[in-house]
């Protein structure tokens, strides 16, 4: 199948108003729905994604979703997660590596590649074979250019092996996001109101007080200078 083709302004659109933005996301994800065969979408507990399945399921309600559960995300996030699976009546797929790796991968004392490795076998290859097993041929993510650098680099639809990458809400700012939630009444991950700016594993997750801070400051620092790595290896 040929390549979905999304022509945008990428400067034009990070500085559009909010409805043009809303407007775009869901041509771009209609346009996937009509031109790819099986499209799915990711679901991480955190807001963006709550965003795009909200902004998804309209136009197909059972379309397959996939949480990737490291075995190391809190507590707050499994049960969130299962709490929209089952108000959204979302079609999610939960997918794991086989067994818990993290204390054997830490205890070798890997340096930065830690995270390269731990990462790789706890998320990013379920989530890889995930999409493979539901023979998804396109997959929905929330990513936006503005949250990392390397982000910032990714196109609307990023060809992967097997399948292309659909990113609609690549050019949304934070902001963008926070009043989509407002404006719909959406109920967010209750982590962030005690603090959490960016949801990830418990071990890489920290608390942000500085309110003006980068909202990936919360990250491990480290695992965010390797995010080149990650992203190579398939990660969103």
């Amino acid at each position: 199948m040929m390549k979905l083709k999304v022509e945008i302004n990428r400067e034009e659109m990070q500085n559009a108003d909010f409805e043009t933005k809303v407007k775009k996301s869901q041509e771009i994800i209609k346009n996937a729905i009509e031109h790819y065969n099986n499209v799915g979408f990711g679901f991480s507990g955190g807001t963006d994604s709550l965003v795009l399945a909200h902004l998804t399921l309209p136009f197909k309600k059972d379309m397959p979703a996939l949480f990737v559960n490291t075995q190391h995300q809190f507590a707050e996030t499994y049960a969130y997660v299962e709490k929209i699976k089952k108000d959204y009546g979302m079609n999610l797929t939960e997918v794991k590596a086989d067994s818990d790796r993290y204390d054997e991968f830490k205890a070798k004392d890997l340096g930065e590649q830690f995270f390269v490795v731990c990462c790789e076998y706890h998320k990013i290859n379920p989530l890889v074979k995930g999409i493979k097993d539901l023979g998804l041929d396109a997959f929905l993510t929330g990513i936006r250019g503005v949250e990392h650098e390397e982000r910032a680099k990714e196109t609307i639809v990023s060809p992967r092996e097997g399948h292309d990458r659909i990113n609609p809400m690549l050019f949304w700012t934070n902001e963008d996001v926070m009043q989509y939630v407002k404006l719909h009444n959406l109920e967010t991950n209750p982590l962030y109101d005690l603090g959490y700016r960016s949801l990830g594993c418990k071990e890489c997750t920290k608390i942000v007080k500085d309110k003006t801070a980068h909202e990936r400051a919360g990250r491990n620092q480290t695992r965010e200078k390797v995010m080149e790595r990650l992203r190579a290896l398939g990660y969103t």
